[in-house]
Parts: structure tokens; sequence; C-alpha cells
């Protein structure tokens, strides 16, 4: 995709203060840069002999500790929802230097121990030569000393705190690997949205995280990722300066239209290194652009341009994992035999063995009880990926026991996604079967009109796949529509009519039935 021209002014404040070219050039595909002779140490970094530091030998441990949370190389942050769509504001590097961190703790960790991260390590990943690198973590983990995080509590109020508060920096003259490190203390006051976390959480991969050229896009990222819920919701909608607060862009772009260099920015990074593609409209409130529509869709083609270094994405596993071990394998078969047609090892491996069998085991209950009512729950893997993906707690109860109780806020998330997955591939599949009845040249007519109407950039996506696949099928079926080349069935048009013409949700009770409704009404 074409970048856009800017000015040197409109480039400052397209990539804010801190997104620097020379911060991106030094940036390269991690693996490709030459090693500094200091390999073969790789495997001794996350444990320092020394004597005269205490927290070497708990550092050490980690290593070996979160063995089964890094599922298989899939390093990830796990962080509490606030905190994702906290305010932040800090340079690129420095940014990298906290995700690395984050990355090392696990959501069912009791406590936030000391993190070690080696020069050589971050050298690696970003592929950066020369002795610059220890100046710059070292600046880094300053700079992230003095950054403090404002989270939004649910009364509207911001609670605000530093991400960490210590930072070590370790010349490695004194060790034996001879490695200078980073070692970071992550604060006491972020343990709520790190540790113990059950729901409301985000799982967001680190490869892709780390892969952005620019802050203002590794944060919308984190944004959008955490509202749509990894995808799942594709209809958001934000007011313009909120959304700034949470990419620490108060008081900048305040025309709409230099704010959409960052979006911009975003839609080009997307595409190429993340599992998330968006498009965007301003929408105005009187003369002023005031809120920003966003549409997600899900990417199937992209390669982060960051691998991580063995010592951070493996850990050594230990002897006493074997009763884990086994654990993952009675949730891979329970996951087979409910016809799971992803990985089950990765799915697992993701969301954890123990929480997987509880998920499934509770995704049966509801289905016989939805059988019993006359209205069974078709998909039974979707719902259960659903439910995965939304961080749904099963009742520590038997189900059975809470057919009377609300449904919680998850569980109504869970089925509107659901429902609105049936309903989309209906509408999808009536709209191919229309499109195979018209003529040729009216299937050429579609597609002169699609692309005289749509944006530039949904365009240049469609090419780029050559006019196939779900953007393209969507935006065909709005041309469609549009143009009176299809007339959709009443139940096809509106996903409240599709619930009735169904008769879905019959099964729970009348409140509840209004909160799906209400959730399916706010993700059109």
């Amino acid at each position: 995709m074409a970048r856009r021209k800017v000015t040197p002014e409109q480039g400052e404040r397209a990539f804010g203060k801190d997104d620097t070219p020379s911060d991106r050039e030094d940036v390269g595909v991690a693996g490709q840069g030459r090693g500094d002779g200091r390999s073969a140490a790789k495997a001794g970094t996350r444990k320092d002999q020394s004597s005269k530091r205490g927290t070497r030998a708990v550092v050490g441990r980690n290593a070996q500790r979160r063995s089964l949370e890094r599922r298989g190389g899939r390093v990830a942050v796990t962080q509490a929802n606030p905190l994702a769509l906290s305010r932040q504001e800090m340079g690129l590097l420095t940014k990298r230097l906290l995700v690395l961190a984050l990355s090392d703790i696990t959501r069912d960790d009791h406590d936030l121990e000391p993190i070690r991260i080696t020069a050589w390590e971050y050298a690696q990943i970003f592929n950066i030569r020369g002795k610059s690198i220890y100046s710059r973590i070292e600046e880094s983990a300053r700079e992230l000393l003095e950054q403090t995080v404002q989270v939004k509590e649910s009364n509207g109020d911001w609670l605000m705190f530093q991400w960490v508060s210590e930072a070590r920096y370790d010349s490695g003259r004194d060790s034996r690997e001879k490695l200078a490190c980073i070692e970071l203390k992550i604060h006491d006051k972020l343990k709520p949205y790190l540790l113990q976390l059950r729901r409301d959480f985000s799982i967001i991969p680190t490869e892709q995280l780390l892969s952005f050229e620019s802050f203002n896009s590794m944060r919308l990222f984190e944004v959008l990722y955490t509202t749509s819920y990894g995808g799942e919701k594709r209809h958001l909608h934000f007011d313009v300066d909120e959304l700034k607060v949470r990419l620490g862009l108060e008081g900048k772009y305040e025309r709409f239209k230099d704010f959409t260099y960052v979006l911009d920015k975003a839609q080009e990074e997307f595409a190429r290194y993340t599992c998330l593609t968006f498009e965007y409209q301003g929408v105005k409130v009187g003369r002023k652009y005031q809120k920003v529509d966003i549409l997600m869709s899900k990417n199937d083609v992209f390669k982060p341009r960051v691998r991580l270094p063995d010592s951070i994405a493996r850990r050594v596993p230990r002897e006493a994992d074997a009763e884990a071990r086994l654990k993952a394998l009675q949730a891979r078969d329970a996951l087979l035999d409910i016809g799971w047609a992803v990985d089950p090892d990765s799915t697992v491996k993701q969301f954890g063995a123990r929480r997987v069998i509880d998920v499934v085991l509770y995704a049966k209950s509801l289905q016989r009880k939805a059988e019993g009512a006359g209205r069974p729950i078709y998909n039974l893997p979707g719902f259960v990926h659903s439910l995965l993906q939304q961080g749904i707690e099963p009742p520590a109860s038997a189900p059975e026991s809470t057919v009377e109780q609300r449904l919680t806020r998850e569980a109504v998330r869970a089925i509107a996604a659901s429902i609105t997955e049936s309903y989309n591939q209906q509408r999808r599949e009536f709209a191919q079967g229309a499109w195979e009845e018209l003529s040729s040249d009216q299937q050429e007519l579609v597609r002169t009109l699609m692309q005289a109407t749509l944006h530039r950039f949904t365009l240049e996506r469609i090419e780029r796949d050559a006019w196939q696949g779900a953007l393209f099928e969507i935006s065909r079926l709005d041309v469609m529509l549009s143009h009176g080349f299809v007339d959709l069935p009443a139940h096809l048009r509106d996903v409240k009519d599709f619930v009735k013409r169904a008769g879905l949700l019959q099964e729970y009770q009348g409140e509840d039935r209004e909160r799906v409704l209400a959730e399916l009404a706010d993700g059109d």
C-alpha cells in the first residue's frame, strides 16, 4: 500500500514527538543482524549467578516457572481491559521495553517479581547494532521509571501511578555471563490489572505489538484489539477526543484531517504486521468531526516483522509439569470431541488446559438447556470459541443451578457474538447465491460500481486480496443492495428480525433477552 506523502510539519504531527525517523531506521526484522559473539550465553541470561544482588535468583526461577503460559512461543501481553484502554504517553523504544517486561508476566502469577531483560535480547529483537544499544536501553528504562499510567475507573475518575517502582541497569562486569541487562520492578499498583485475571482481560500477541514502527499505531492496536475482543466485534464507535486521550494525544491534532495521518499510518501497519485490519469514517456533529466509526476485519495474510529469540519465547519445562501435560491432553480431547476445527494444541496453550475443560463443560450444559427448550445451539465450537475469547468464567456451582440467574456481562457478549456470526454467515451465503445468478455483464457492473464508490483504502485491500475474501464479500453485498441487484429477505435485513425468525433467546429471561438484543444493536 502506497504511503501518503506529508510535509515535515505534518510528519511531526502524524508521528508524535517520540516516533522520530531515527528510531525507526534502527529497527529491522529480528534475526537478520549479526550476533556479538555472546550467543553461547543466551540460555543463561535469565539466571545470574552473582550473589551481590538478591533479586537474581528470583529472576532465574521466573524463567522456568512461566513455561506453560508461554504457549509454545506465542508470547503475549495479558492485561485487564482498563489497563489496555488507559492513557499512555512515552517514546517508541520505551514502549517496546515495557511490552517486553509485561510479556514476562502471566495472569496466573501471584506476585510481581523483578523482570530481567538483557541488552543482547533487546538488540536481537530489533536488530540494533553497535554500542548504542546500551545507552538506548538505559535511557528507555529511565524514561519508563518516570512515566505514569492513567486508568479510568468505573465512576469516570482517573487513577494515576508509575509503571515501574524500580529500574536497575547492570553493565554485566560483575556477572559470569558479562551481559548488560535491565532489571525492572513493575509497580505494585498494577497487580489488579496483571495478576489473577479471570474476566475482562485481553491477550495481545507480543510479536505483533513489537512490530509497529510508531507508538501511536502500537497504542491504537491495543485499544482496537481490546475493544473488538480480538476482532470478534466488527463495528466500533469512538468519541475522537476520548480516543486521542487513550493514545496520549489530547491537545494535538485539533483538525480531524490531521488526526487521519495517525489512523492512515496505523492502517498500513495493521495490514502488514497484525491479525486485524480496520476501516474508519469520521462522523460530524454539527460542523466538526467529533466521532469516528471503525469497521474491524480479521487479517489472514500478515507477517510480524519481529521474531523473539528463544531466550524470551521459550522456557525450560519442570519435572512437576507432568500433571499439567496430562491435563493439556484432556483439554485437547475435549476440543476434538466437539468438532474443533483449528489446532487444539495451540488453543490449549493460549487459554490454559483447566480453563478449556471448564468452558467446554459449561458450553455443553448450556447446549443441553437450549435443546430442552427447542432452541439448540448449532455451532458449539463457535460458541466455545466466543466464551474463551471473552474471558468468561464458568460459574463455580453446577451450571444447571444457574438457570434463573442473570447472565453475566461476558455471557451476554458471547451470546451476541455467536448470533452475529450466524447472522452474517447466512447473509454472505444468500449474497453469494444472488451473485452467482447475475450475468457476467452484471457482475462486471458491480465491480465497476465498487471501484467508483468504495473508499480507496478499502479498494486497495480488496485488489490486494485478488477480489476475494470477507472484506470483498461485505463490500460487494453493500453495493448490490444499494443499487438494486439483490433484495434481502426481512430476517436478513436486521439482526433483531433474524433472532425473532429463528426463535432465538426464548430460553432466557426477559431482562436477559433485552440485554442480548441491546448488545446486538450496539454491534450493528
